[in-house]
């Protein structure tokens, strides 16, 4: 794994630890290699599909076009909300973007 991939997974790992602390179940997708990193659900809530990215050129540097087309697709499929949860450089919590604010 390279530090890029290690910084990855710490996002995704604090991604999680910040939703379960909202009263979240996630489960953090094996391998992250599906369309979402995080499966988030909450009573009473829709479920979220969660792509963590932690960029600092802006939250959809590396979230390209297809990459959020597959993300609404699967999510669509399975009656959840496709967010985006950005981390800005050393920024200590995530910014959870909905996809009606994606470009």
């Amino acid at each position: 794994m390279n530090s890029s991939q290690r910084k990855g997974a710490h996002k995704e790992r604090q991604s999680k630890a910040l939703l379960e602390a909202d009263g979240w179940h996630v489960t953090k997708a094996g391998g992250s290699l599906g369309a979402a990193d995080l499966v988030a659900l909450k009573n009473g809530e829709r479920p979220m599909l969660v792509q963590v990215k932690a960029t600092a050129r802006g939250p959809f540097d590396g979230f390209g076009p297809s990459e959020r087309g597959e993300l609404l697709s699967v999510a669509k499929g399975a009656g959840a909300v496709p967010i985006l949860a950005w981390w800005k450089p050393r920024a200590r919590e995530h910014r959870l973007i909905e996809s009606y604010d994606w470009p």
